[in-house]
């Protein structure tokens, strides 16, 4: 090659711009009213998945669509084949934006839209490096797949169809993550937590001073929840004056912003404001759901809201790694436990089961077992009357520091970048894990804001440009 990755992704950085903007403007979250045959995750995530192949077929490459779960992109001929996998479906925006969180804007260098750091923004800049690749001419002697899933943030239902109906390459890294290089992903333990049959009866006397109407916060399990509402009915003026009191001098000392207003007869809203971050990492946020419910928690409801107050205050506020409720543990390879308590919701019209719901993530070393966790949870959750269900565990993923493709990989980026690449551990899981020795390799550079499923998500398009190096000269290497 006359020119280097470095120039040649350089010389793309106009289109990219442009074509990151129009896939980001694509509302890809799961839309269930609008699934069906060809889109099982509803219309905005098939109509990102067919623009990407669209734009492929358009550049040159093979390209095909898997039943809506997946797409593929290939380059190259060979048996052996390497794997790049992204992904088009984002959590959903929530509120609070400065701009729309589809309509891509640019600011200060960075492009602002949900999906701009996970994980459209990447996939285009991954796919900008597969085009480099092409437009160089270099021979390979392995085929590259480019593949695109839908489910990614939620089940990977996307992934596990694929396999049924295609074949997964062995090897290959997905741009989800992290740089220098992440060789180890934790176990995941999702759970949803439901009052159990032994709580019904248990209902909330109506001589009771304060009765919990209703309690919501969350849109994801992945995602620490930063607002929570709560609706209380007080049939005292002056306890409602003393709620509103503790409740600013609550605000005061936890530093926190809230409101406390009227909202119908003997009928009180309050609101607490947190801030969100990835499930993984849920020590970055402040989840608001279990700071409200620390503040209720003081009041003497009864029965099923009394505990599901004081399972949200006692077990989960301000701990992220699960030692009250009996599962904190850490290795050496991967670090400590985390917990995150993404979604609750309560509802004191609904019948008993479903008058409580909690979903949580647990993030859990790559030497623990799921199903240890499981036990011990289900016991803590027991003692509040709540039962597990819809109980998911999706076990760690580590590749050896001693893999060729570790080495090829490191040696890449140390050369775009001139840093010495270290190996790195998650809490997040990503696609990486859906092949036998997949890594995750960036976009996120150390040291760089990470702003993955947080109000006005951003990434930093030189960044990205970097990456496009990275990545180009990546599936080069791997696939020569």
């Amino acid at each position: 090659m006359t020119q280097s990755w470095k120039e040649l992704a350089e010389s793309k950085r106009d289109s990219y711009i442009e074509d990151a903007k129009k896939l980001l403007s694509i509302p890809s979250t799961p839309d269930p009213a609008t699934a069906g045959p060809g889109k099982p995750f509803g219309k905005g995530i098939a109509d990102a998945l067919e623009h990407m192949l669209q734009q492929a077929r358009g550049d040159g490459f093979k390209a095909y669509n898997v039943e809506g779960y997946a797409g593929c992109i290939e380059y190259g001929e060979g048996e052996e084949s390497i794997g790049v996998l992204v992904h088009m479906d984002v959590v959903p925006p929530g509120e609070g934006w400065t701009t729309p969180p589809f309509a891509p804007d640019i600011r200060g260098g960075r492009l602002y839209a949900r999906g701009a750091i996970d994980d459209k923004g990447p996939a285009m800049a991954a796919y900008y490096g597969l085009k480099l690749v092409k437009e160089s001419g270099l021979p390979l002697s392995k085929k590259i797949r480019f593949i695109i899933g839908t489910d990614e943030e939620n089940k990977s239902l996307c992934m596990k169809r694929f396999k049924e109906l295609d074949t997964m390459p062995e090897i290959g890294f997905s741009p989800d993550a992290d740089f220098p290089i992440v060789h180890a992903e934790k176990g995941q333990l999702n759970v949803d937590l439901v009052f159990n049959k032994k709580t019904a009866g248990q209902e909330q006397e109506e001589d009771q001073s304060f009765t919990l109407r209703s309690f919501g916060s969350g849109h994801a399990r992945n995602i620490v929840p930063d607002l929570a509402e709560a609706v209380l009915l007080i049939r005292d003026e002056k306890q409602a004056s003393r709620v509103d009191r503790q409740f600013k001098q609550f605000l005061k000392e936890k530093e926190a912003e809230g409101s406390f207003a009227s909202s119908g007869t003997n009928e009180w809203t309050l609101s607490v404001k947190g801030r969100a971050a990835h499930g993984s990492e849920p020590y970055k946020g402040r989840n608001a759901a279990t700071l409200l419910a620390s503040f209720l928690s003081r009041f003497s409801f009864a029965g099923t809201a009394k505990a599901f107050l004081c399972f949200l205050a006692e077990r989960f506020e301000e701990d992220y790694y699960g030692s009250a409720l009996g599962l904190a543990s850490k290795d050496e390879i991967s670090g400590k436990l985390t917990v995150n308590l993404g979604m609750a919701y309560y509802n004191s019209e609904a019948d008993v089961p479903g008058r409580g719901d909690i979903r949580i993530t647990v993030r859990y070393p790559v030497t623990g077992v799921g199903q240890e966790l499981q036990k011990r949870l289900a016991d803590a959750a027991a003692s509040y009357g709540f039962d597990l269900q819809e109980v998911e565990i999706d076990p760690p993923h580590h590749v050896p520091v001693d893999h060729p493709m570790i080495q090829t990989l490191q040696r890449v980026y140390q050369e775009q970048t001139g840093h010495t690449p270290r190996l790195l551990a998650i809490g997040g899981g990503t696609y990486a894990r859906e092949m036998k020795s997949g890594i995750a390799f960036g976009p996120l550079f150390p040291g760089a804001k990470d702003t993955a499923h947080q109000v006005d998500e951003s990434v930093g398009i030189d960044e990205m440009i970097l990456s496009m190096a990275i990545y180009a000269q990546a599936m080069y290497e791997l696939a020569k």
